[in-house]
C-alpha cells in the first residue's frame, strides 16, 4: 500500500508546488503598467494590426478573440508580454503562421497593451526575448 501512496502524493502535489513557483517567479517580474512601449511604436502595431489582424479579430472570424474583449484579455493577463508576442510570431496570422517577424510581433503587442490601456512610457519594448520574459501583462487599477 506504501508503494502506490507515495507515488500518488507526490503526483497530486507537483501541480501546486509548479503553480506556487510560478506565482512567485511572476511577482518578480515588471508589470505591463509601467510604461513599457512607446506611443510610436503602439501606432505602429496599430497599423500592422489593420493590415494583418483586423480581419479576424475586429469580426472574430473562426473563434479569433476579439481585441479588447474578455477573452482576449483573459488569455493574456498574468503571462508575460513574450508570450504575447512569441504566439504572434509564431502562430499569426491563421492562414500564414510564422510569417510574422519578431520585430512587427512586438510592435503589434505594444499596440495590444496600449488597447488594454496599458499606458505608454519613454522607451520602445525591445524586439528582445529575454526583456520580454520579465514583463507580466496586469489588468489596469
Amino acid at each position: 500500500m506504501k508503494r502506490i501512496f507515495i507515488p500518488l502524493l507526490v503526483l497530486a502535489t507537483t501541480p501546486l508546488i509548479s503553480f506556487a513557483l510560478a506565482a512567485q517567479d511572476n511577482a518578480n517580474l515588471r508589470s505591463d503598467l509601467t510604461g513599457v512601449y512607446t506611443i510610436a511604436q503602439a501606432e505602429r502595431g496599430q497599423q500592422l494590426y489593420t493590415f494583418r489582424c483586423a480581419r479576424c479579430h475586429d469580426t472574430g472570424f473562426s473563434g479569433a478573440p476579439r481585441l479588447g474583449d474578455g477573452r482576449f484579455i483573459n488569455d493574456f493577463v498574468g503571462n508575460t508580454v513574450f508570450d504575447l508576442a512569441d504566439l504572434i510570431h509564431t502562430s499569426m496570422p491563421v492562414d500564414q503562421p510564422g510569417t510574422t517577424p519578431r520585430v512587427e510581433a512586438t510592435d503589434l503587442a505594444a499596440f495590444i497593451l496600449s488597447q488594454m490601456h496599458a499606458p505608454p512610457g519613454d522607451t520602445e519594448l525591445p524586439a528582445d526575448d529575454s526583456v520580454l520574459q520579465t514583463i507580466r501583462i496586469d489588468l489596469p487599477k
